[in-house]
């Protein structure tokens, strides 16, 4: 059951945000690639980190995702995770460069792919979060992994309070491929507070 640490209004308010966002990013990554690429957004979920029950059908417990994942900090910290199947990471790669990608896991040319490809959505994305919210924020260099969300997420709150899980489930359309991932956001507790008044300011509530 999707976890209620944001109230109707702010869900709307952030689902806009997020897929004005995810086209900036849409249009970033089409310009580079020289293939035009379109992110459809089919839903947004908002969770607790600790909502084991809910998050782990989503994903599997133990299920493998290529992820690209990059920290920010300033006036909003938190997380930003690019991930995808295996699979769908390969045909992401093949559709979107020239490479030869192999059927099974991905060797280091392809994970260096994936990972500046994970790169140029994740600063559109976060870029454009920034310019609506006017925030300030900095950059931490991008990781790539191949890792269970689960594991993801429990490292990211282990050492802090309770903190808020942003799903977005993402298809991207590339040369009449559809290909699933999906898009997170973590907050700590403090974090969710100051996004909250954010978004409230916006509602003008």
């Amino acid at each position: 059951m999707e976890n209620e640490m944001l109230n109707v209004d702010q869900r709307m308010a952030l689902s806009e945000m997020i897929n004005v966002s995810l086209n900036a990013a849409a249009l970033s990554l089409s310009e580079i690639v020289e293939t035009e690429v379109i992110i459809n957004v089919p839903q947004i979920k908002v969770y607790a980190s600790g909502d084991e029950r809910s998050l782990y059908p989503i994903f599997g417990p133990k299920n493998t995702y290529a992820t690209v994942k990059q920290d920010f900090q300033g006036n909003l910290s938190g997380t930003a995770v690019i991930a995808f199947p295996p699979d769908g990471a390969l045909q992401l790669i093949s559709l979107l460069t020239d490479l030869v990608v192999s059927d099974e896991d991905l060797d280091i040319i392809q994970s260096g792919t994936f990972l500046e490809i994970g790169n140029i959505i994740n600063n559109a994305f976060l870029g454009s979060l920034n310019n609506q919210f006017d925030f300030h924020v900095s950059y931490a260099l991008p990781e790539f992994n191949e890792v269970s969300i689960p594991y993801i997420i429990d490292a990211t709150f282990r050492s802090q309070k309770q903190g808020m899980v942003i799903v977005t489930n993402t298809n991207f359309l590339v040369k009449a491929e559809d290909i699933e991932g999906h898009i997170l956001l973590l907050f700590r507790v403090v974090d969710i507070e100051f996004l909250k008044r954010k978004l409230n300011l916006l509602l003008d509530v």
